[in-house]
Parts: structure tokens; C-alpha cells; sequence
């Protein structure tokens, strides 16, 4: 199989595969900067939700532009039912999810939360 092959030709094989490879270079120009986060959206959803009672996630996310907010209300959303002030059902697989508020309005303060970091 290697027949013929000389060990110079191994070292050269050699020294090509243990050569440092440069390093890519990512080019993140087209990368905007995140302005949403999970604090702000939890005190925008304590502030709506005791306000409307019960709202489906499509409903409460129509108005938001780019996917990283959607994905960041429902972080937030995450952050309420862990601690227990809504109830999210979906009846069906890939289905609407309904959010229902179960707590008031002075009992959740965001301030007094404990609310987990995302970091991306």
C-alpha cells in the first residue's frame, strides 16, 4: 500500500499535518446588537398581563419584529409560571399557548424576583 513511498514524503505528510492552522476569522458585520433581555421583557409582562387576564403567546408576541424578542418574551414566560404567576396550557402539539395570569400585580414585583440569566 505504501509501497515506494519515500520517508522524506512522510515527513513532509507529517509537518503538513502538525503545521498550526490559522485560526478562521469570523465576520460578524453582519451580527446587530441584541437589545432585548429577559428583565425587561418579565417587567413589560407584569406590567400587560394582570391587564388582560388571559392572551394566547401568538397574540402577545404580533407586535414584536425580530425572532431573538419572541424568543426572549417567552424566556420570560418561563421566568412567571417557574415562580408561579401564569399558567400556560397548549393543547396541541405545536399548538398556540395560552397564558393565564394567576397572581396580582403587587405580589410581583420584578425587583423582588429572582430571575435566571440567558446568556446567549
Amino acid at each position: 500500500l505504501l509501497e515506494g513511498v519515500k520517508p522524506r514524503q512522510f515527513l513532509a505528510a507529517y509537518m503538513r499535518a502538525m503545521a498550526p492552522k490559522l485560526a478562521p476569522k469570523v465576520d460578524l458585520f453582519h451580527v446587530g446588537v441584541i437589545k432585548a433581555n429577559v428583565s425587561d421583557a418579565l417587567a413589560e409582562l407584569v406590567d400587560e398581563l394582570p391587564r388582560i387576564g388571559r392572551i394566547s403567546f401568538r397574540h402577545l408576541t404580533a407586535d414584536l419584529v425580530d425572532r431573538i424578542e419572541v424568543i426572549v418574551r417567552f424566556l420570560a414566560l418561563l421566568e412567571l409560571f417557574k415562580q408561579g404567576f401564569v399558567e400556560l396550557q397548549q393543547n396541541e402539539k405545536f399548538g398556540d399557548i395560552e397564558i393565564v395570569w394567576l397572581g396580582d400585580s403587587e405580589s410581583a414585583m420584578v425587583g423582588s424576583m429572582t430571575i435566571d440569566d440567558y446568556e446567549g
